[in-house]
């Protein structure tokens, strides 16, 4: 046995002791600063006994985790007419097993929560946990991207809509030609998103770039991969070891290596332009893009690499979930045929006034839109991307004002599908009818029912102050895709007929079908030659309807009354 009385031996031991404690603080200083750690300040979930006051729901008969994939969206519709009619919340399986129970609040709790404080119900929160954030090391939202996207980005739609437009139509142009070609419905509209979203973000030319492009559809897949890479590999106790494994890390390392190489010259030129001048604000005419507003703001970390994680945010918020409502917004159109005679004629008319405009798009010609807008909430009413909304995590214990009673640690939402589906709400709510917000506008309330509008009984894009910021350039973005595609297009199902697939549903969320084809081509060859015959009015050019890059030419002609005989291309 040694004897630590010895001097030597004694020194040996407290250096030992002194080196391991030391490399123990480090590591845990190490893991604090990156907020890995299993325990601290975080709010474990409720316990079943501290929920028990809550009814529980679940299915009749085999009540496996497959039904709860599968079968969600009848077991909401059943609790919203069991309990949340009622004013009575109810619980059941959480998709994020780990969290819990889910709770779903009926409607009447909505104002108390709209206005909660986020250390009360946060967001952040429930996103952390549900995607595993803190060991994915994936995107995640700052207060500072959230505040450039509702203040900055909103305040500038006005100049930047025409380039959303113009970069609208050279997307479509190099995608289709004028012979039939199949395509992956999401595919096309996924790429489309993805280069028209990027004119708000980083501007022309990088919008064009294909690895920019591929990077920000990428970013989405990647963070979900991760953090179902994490629940695959760890379990709870041991996904702090995470961030250090590559096989989870390598996409998104390479996805921010190649983001921060493209944006450094972006960065560079954005920020010598704000030095140079003596007013920030006076600057702001010379970019008009997210990139730009994340420099000039207050943002903690504006460095290239903080710029650019919240670059990758924006893009992980906006793409897909845009991409799958517009694949929806698609289905539907050629679903309803009986629709397109008085939407076209809105159209044309509204491209028409942009014409007699220098071609130019205002925000009042977006808002002539009035009956595809109503179509387009329609159809996310009937075929929404997720039978719930307004998740949030509760980080303290709560009493609402009637009594009942939510402890810390849970994970909540409202049962939007419902609501949009409640004969209070909508009369016959069963029933497309793309108009319905529009007469709804006309008889009610002008400044309500739009789109991008939200309420109590417009739930889809959340509610109150944290309602989705990007909704307004998402609309844009939407109508401009789905204008150029009916005007300058025709297309059809590679299978034939008209009538929509069913859905993907996958717990909370749903998806349209991402295995159709769509049969596509560019018509204006065919406007071309009916033109040439004196059959087709001017005003399907003169508005827009064709691309300017388009290079075939036309013959001399007089030009007949722009108000007179719009032609329905269908029938051409």
């Amino acid at each position: 046995m040694l004897d630590m009385s010895q001097p030597g031996l004694l020194t040996t031991k407290a250096l030992f002791v002194l080196a391991v404690a030391g490399i123990t603080l480090a590591v845990c200083r190490l893991l604090l600063r990156f907020n890995v750690l299993p325990f601290g300040n975080d709010v474990p979930p409720a316990t079943a006994d501290q929920l028990r006051h809550i009814p529980l729901l679940q299915f009749d008969g085999p009540n496996g985790v497959e039904r709860y994939v599968s079968e969600t969206r009848s077991l909401l519709r059943k609790g919203y007419e069991k309990y949340l009619r009622r004013g009575v919340p109810f619980q059941m399986r959480n998709p994020v097993e780990e969290l819990g129970a889910q709770v779903v609040l009926p409607p009447k709790y909505l104002d108390e929560v709209k206005r909660a404080p986020t250390d009360l119900f946060s967001f952040e929160a429930y996103s952390e946990k549900a995607f595993l954030l803190n060991y994915s090391r994936a995107p995640r939202q700052t207060e500072a991207a959230a505040h450039i996207v509702r203040v900055d980005l909103t305040r500038n739609l006005g100049a930047l809509v025409t380039d959303l437009w113009n970069e609208s139509a050279l997307y479509l142009d190099k995608t289709y030609n004028s012979e039939w070609q199949t395509k992956q419905a999401y595919e096309v509209v996924c790429g489309f998103v993805a280069r028209v979203t990027s004119v708000a973000m980083v501007g022309a030319p990088l919008c064009r770039n294909p690895v920019w492009n591929r990077i920000v559809v990428e970013t989405t897949m990647a963070s979900f991969g991760a953090a179902q890479a994490i629940k695959d590999k760890y379990s709870a106790r041991w996904r702090w070891l995470a961030p250090w494994s590559e096989s989870i890390q390598k996409d998104l390392r390479r996805i921010r290596k190649e983001s921060i190489e493209l944006l450094k010259p972006l960065y560079e030129d954005r920020k010598a332009a704000v030095s140079r001048s003596d007013d920030v604000q006076g600057s702001s005419e010379m970019f008009r893009d997210t990139l730009y507003w994340l420099i000039t703001c207050n943002q903690k970390d504006r460095s290239l690499s903080g710029i650019t994680e919240s670059q990758l945010f924006l893009s992980l918020a906006a793409i897909h979930t845009t991409s799958a409502t517009l694949n929806s917004f698609v289905y539907d159109w050629i679903a309803h045929p009986e629709y397109h005679g008085e939407i076209l004629a809105e159209v044309k008319e509204t491209l028409a006034q942009v014409q007699l405009n220098g071609g130019k798009w205002t925000l009042q010609h977006v808002a002539m839109l009035r009956k595809l807008d109503s179509f387009m909430k329609e159809s996310a009413r009937i075929n929404p991307i997720g039978f719930v909304s307004i998740q949030r995590y509760t980080l303290k214990p709560y009493t609402f004002k009637d009594g009942f009673q939510l402890p810390a640690g849970v994970s909540f939402v409202f049962h939007s599908d419902g609501v949009h589906h409640d004969a209070d709400n909508y009369p016959d709510p069963e029933k497309f009818d793309a108009y319905r917000h529009l007469h709804l506008r006309e008889t009610v309330d002008p400044n309500r029912f739009h789109f991008a509008s939200v309420s109590d009984s417009a739930l889809g894009f959340g509610a109150g102050n944290h309602a989705c910021p990007g909704r307004f350039l998402s609309a844009i973005i939407m109508k401009f895709f789905l204008i150029q595609f009916m005007t300058a297009y025709e297309m059809k199902y590679e299978h034939g007929g008209i009538e929509r697939l069913p859905n993907h549903d996958n717990s909370n969320t749903t998806a349209p079908n991402r295995t159709v084809n769509l049969l596509a081509c560019d018509s204006s060859k065919e406007y071309a030659k009916a033109l040439e015959n004196n059959e087709v009015p001017a005003l399907i050019l003169l508005a827009g309807l064709v691309p300017e890059s388009r290079t075939w030419e036309l013959p001399a002609r007089n030009l007949p009354d722009l108000e007179l005989q719009i032609l329905n291309p269908q029938n051409s």
